[in-house]
């Protein structure tokens, strides 16, 4: 584990070395002229938007996409949502004006009292007396244990993280272009922990990490929606101190940036919203034969999860030497659907995650969907695709089907078929065959326990 400079935080050396090629990528980007003004001037307005949406979509903000641009872009009141979901849209984007202006001058340091002004511009006209201004009653975070500092010991903790970020936003005086990623991260976690507004806190949290990356000269992380759940697990780990799952996680959306940039670069389009051009190819009586199909695949998925939930808890309760854990990220959304289907690539979405754990032995499965492999490609829907932790503890997950050990299991692929209603499966060195629902969550688990956990 390696020492985050100036904090208590530490990251694994194996997901060191991986953010190290992301930093690399991004300067030969910059080295080729693949990020370009041109380039970063149309994807501005697309960045934008896609940031507001998820970033107030995680705190609970009701408003999709589309009505997120028409609020933003065109000022308009959507009759039906309430009207603090579109302040909250309008106050992000007039805080990622003022971000942009901090950023454009990397050598001016960003200090406590900007901190204190990109709140004042997240809660304006939302809660006033409290914009901008440190929190005089004790908080909670939903759904964590952890219990942030007193509101008398709020100031002083402020002052010391404000110490650390006018060093830590100022390129090259303690971290390198490699270490921004590290640094962006223990920002946004420190402040987090810290909680020193009474609402806000994770917007302003992830406005300082932009801030940083952007100071680098890193596309901006969009922890979207569907990361949620792993978004705050991550940050419940990091009360140990631990924070290579939240550096994994904003690692894979710069990766995913990175990879929208490359293609505006290649493309040279004037918007990037691959969910207008996936909607551009069907007509209305295709959208609706795709939502009906989408629905019925999405309820074959729901079943598999839940049965391989119910199988991890029946074997867990079985013992009490060891136990199955199982870590829900959520479904698969109907426009994400479409384009795994129509472009055959997307970035994989999680899904679920099998922890098998019997004393100190730990053996993570994570399940998530991506785009048919060449053997299952004459189905259109998006698969399950399996992958391991690998190494052990890195947080690092490699696909089943490319890895080489003698301990795997010989699943790595499941898909559906919603015209004749079979499930598919893919195992390693096989072709295609339909299976029972039931019988492939029991063999998967019996032989990750059997490989792993005995003989």
């Amino acid at each position: 584990m390696a020492l985050i400079i100036g904090t208590s935080y530490e990251v694994s050396d194996d997901l060191l070395a991986q953010i190290l090629k992301v930093s690399d990528r991004v300067k030969n980007m910059r080295a080729t002229g693949a990020l370009t003004p041109e380039v970063l001037s149309k994807l501005r307005k697309y960045f934008r938007i896609k940031n507001i949406y998820h970033s107030n979509a995680i705190e609970g903000n009701t408003l999709d996409t589309g009505e997120t641009r028409l609020v933003v872009e065109q000022g308009l009141t959507i009759t039906g949502k309430p009207l603090k979901d579109q302040a909250e849209a309008k106050n992000l984007s007039a805080a990622l004006d003022f971000l942009e202006e901090l950023a454009s001058n990397a050598s001016r340091p960003i200090l406590e009292s900007d901190v204190r002004q990109i709140h004042y511009l997240v809660l304006k006209d939302i809660r006033d007396l409290d914009a901008g201004v440190y929190r005089t009653a004790p908080v909670e975070i939903s759904g964590s244990a952890f219990k942030p500092p007193a509101p008398g010991s709020v100031a002083s903790e402020m002052t010391t993280f404000g110490l650390w970020l006018q060093n830590a936003s100022t390129p090259e005086k303690t971290f390198t272009a490699q270490e921004a990623i590290s640094a962006a991260s223990a920002a946004h976690t420190w402040f987090v922990m810290i909680h020193p507004f009474i609402d806000g806190n994770g917007r302003v949290a992830r406005l300082l990490m932009n801030l940083l990356l952007m100071r680098y000269g890193y596309p901006i992380a969009v922890i979207t929606r569907e990361d949620r759940r792993r978004y705050y697990d991550a940050l419940e780990m990091a009360q140990s101190s631990d924070l290579t799952p939240f550096v994994a996680l904003v690692s894979e959306c710069i990766e995913e940036s990175l990879e929208e940039y490359e293609s505006a670069a290649e493309e040279q389009r004037e918007a990037i919203e691959w969910a207008k051009s996936i909607a551009s190819k069907f007509d209305q009586k295709e959208k609706v034969r795709a939502s009906n199909r989408y629905e019925v695949w999405k309820s074959a998925m729901d079943l598999l999860k839940n049965l391989f939930r119910q199988t991890a808890e029946r074997v867990s309760s079985t013992t009490h030497l060891s136990r199955i854990y199982f870590c829900d990220f959520g479904t698969l959304e109907f426009e994400k659907y479409l384009s795994l289907g129509s472009k055959g690539s997307a970035k994989k979405t999680w899904f679920f995650r099998l922890d098998f754990r019997s004393g100190s032995h730990v053996a993570r499965y994570l399940f998530f969907f991506g785009a048919p492999s060449q053997t299952v490609r004459h189905h259109p829907d998006a698969t399950l695709h399996i992958s391991r932790e690998d190494p052990p503890g890195s947080f690092r997950y490699e696909r089943l089907d490319v890895l080489f050990a003698p301990n795997l299991p010989n699943l790595t692929e499941i898909g559906y078929n919603p015209s004749d209603e079979s499930f598919l499966v893919r195992e390693r060195g096989t072709g295609v065959h339909t299976e029972k629902v039931e019988s492939i969550c029991r063999r998967f688990v019996q032989e990750v326990i059997e490989k792993h956990f005995t003989g």
